[in-house]
């Protein structure tokens, strides 16, 4: 879909260039003092600067009534600021930069939730859905924005291979990128990264940070804007992470090792759990039985235990730790892990008529095995079921962001797999940008659970962690009992990795993703060397 530049801006033009060149948005300033934002366009032959009104803002739910949020702001001794209805939001617009973040803190006192607040340049590409290295048509004089991952066919691949020439060109300044490429090829190919990342992040290339935890907050910092989305300050029960282990076996077993970390993103979206702050336990879906599909599986249901002297192995790891430590007996648990073989501890013991909060698979398991009823929610002096659930009729922003980066890895992958089946191309500007926003795409998707999961990263819930983790951790419960089924031997899963003994655990993940209706987790290696910590 083409964006138009509005005409009446002012622009600069440098250097004269031929109709239909293609022109990158390589910088973006702000002036406070005009209230505007200029917008750079280059290629090697010409820059445009064009010149932007620009207030900044923050968007806000909608379920803030637009008067309400006015009298709220006046009331705080604010002027200067406007409140205006766009789609589902209000967005919040203020003179200057400073006073948006004031209002912004004065707001999270009085609602318990604090907006996100980004820089005046990148909540200006985010508003105009546009981001560095952008590509830019010049048509009659008139710049109109180009997709460039939009779903291609053939003979459109072939031209889009060649372009970026001009954008290589400026990353790599006095000379050509082909040049760069035989002076330098690893500086060359990481300035080429840090520009992918600049374009994924909304942010300029200098303000790439090293790390990748940091810059995956920096998406999620963008995601969490754009979508008007606050941070909640649900951040007091503590999440176990996962730690190091020993594998069981001799050190020549070989081991195949299942990376699960590239699915995990995946069952954010609609298609699977639909995860997302807002769309975790909505009005409108309450699940009423044990097999509604929108129940997730940090739900603990409340059962009464049938036998005497009962243990079971929790399908979540997490949960059989928490009783582990705060409940007693633990030098029998200790004992029964250790006689066992376990490789978490047993949850127990229980005794007849003992009622007792368990995760919902675990519930599931104990009551079709007859060891445990379920617990009646009619009867209100017993029942108190601690149910998490997502929404069926509201999709989250993590799903709608999930989807389309998958879709942009599909157009990339085809892009790059097309050239690469030429045998006789010469590796352009283009085809290195592609590999690297493939590579960085898959970075972020594979980061977000972690992250999220993070106590450290600034948009940590509990609720929204404990939700992800119980997804990874029953994910893995699944596959542990579905590899024992056919054969194979799990020596340990993590929220990372599984490993198998043996090599044909391809087949195993396939099966796996098939009879589960599951992403396909992939291959990450083998191993015959068994290390302490080895993921």
């Amino acid at each position: 879909m083409s964006q138009h530049i509005e005409s009446n801006l002012d622009s600069v033009t440098q250097a004269q260039s031929k109709e239909n060149d293609l022109l990158y948005l390589t910088k973006v300033s702000y002036n406070e003092s005009k209230h505007e934002v200029l917008v750079e366009f280059s290629n090697s032959k010409e820059r445009m600067v064009q010149r932007h009104k620009f207030f900044p803002f923050i968007l806000i739910s909608s379920s803030i009534e637009k008067e309400k949020l006015s009298t709220l702001i006046l009331s705080l001794g604010f002027k200067g600021f406007s409140v205006e209805e766009d789609n589902n939001f209000l967005k919040l617009r203020t003179l200057n930069f400073s006073d948006l973040k004031k209002i912004s803190n004065a707001l999270a006192l009085h609602i318990n939730k604090k907006f996100v607040v980004i820089g005046p340049e990148k909540s200006f590409l985010v508003e105009k859905n546009w981001s560095y290295f952008d590509s830019f048509k010049k048509i009659d004089g008139v710049l109109y924005y180009t997709n460039p991952l939009c779903d291609e066919n053939s003979q459109d691949l072939v031209q889009k291979i060649g372009e970026g020439a001009d954008l290589g060109f400026f990353l790599t300044k006095e000379i050509s990128f082909q040049e760069a490429l035989r002076v330098n090829k690893e500086d060359s190919l990481y300035l080429v990264e840090l520009a992918a990342w600049s374009h994924l992040l909304s942010v300029s290339m200098e303000q790439i940070p090293k790390s990748r935890e940091e810059k995956v907050e920096l998406y999620l910092e963008k995601c969490f804007f754009k979508h008007g989305e606050p941070i909640t300050f649900d951040k007091s029960e503590k999440i176990f992470s996962s730690v190091g282990f020993e594998p069981i076996g001799s050190k020549n077993e070989v081991l195949s090792k299942i990376d699960f970390s590239r699915i995990w993103a995946d069952l954010f979206s609609n298609n699977f759990f639909n995860i997302g702050p807002e769309t975790k336990n909505c009005s409108c879906c309450e699940p009423v039985t044990l097999d509604s599909k929108n129940l997730l599986p940090s739900s603990l249901i409340k059962i009464k235990f049938n036998e005497d002297n009962s243990f079971f192995e929790s399908s979540s790891e997490s949960f059989a730790r928490d009783y582990h430590e705060e409940n007693e007996m633990k030098e029998l648990r200790v004992q029964k892990k250790r006689d066992f073989f376990l490789n978490s501890f047993p949850v127990g013991p229980f005794f007849r008529n003992d009622f007792v909060l368990v995760p919902l698979m675990d519930a599931k398991r104990l009551i079709s095995e007859n060891k445990a009823i379920l617990v009646s929610s009619r009867n209100s002096d017993d029942a108190n079921h601690k149910l998490n659930w997502f929404c069926l009729n509201k999709e989250s922003f993590f799903s709608r962001e999930v989807r389309e980066s998958n879709s942009s890895l599909f157009n990339l992958r085809k892009r790059i797999d097309f050239y690469e089946s030429n045998l006789f191309s010469i590796k352009e500007f283009g085809y290195y940008y592609d590999v690297a926003l493939y590579s960085v795409i898959s970075q972020v998707l594979s980061e977000l659970p972690n992250q999220l999961t993070s106590q450290s990263s600034s948009f940590f819930s509990t609720q929204l962690a404990r939700s992800i983790i119980s997804i990874q951790e029953a994910t893995l419960s699944k596959f542990k009992e579905f590899s024992e089924n056919e054969g194979y031997r799990v020596l340990h899963a993590n929220k990372q990795s599984a490993f198998i003994k043996g090599t044909s655990s391809l087949k195993l993940a396939k099966s796996f993703a098939m009879a589960q209706n599951l992403p396909q987790p992939q291959i990450a290696g083998f191993s015959s060397h068994l290390v302490k910590g080895f993921a």
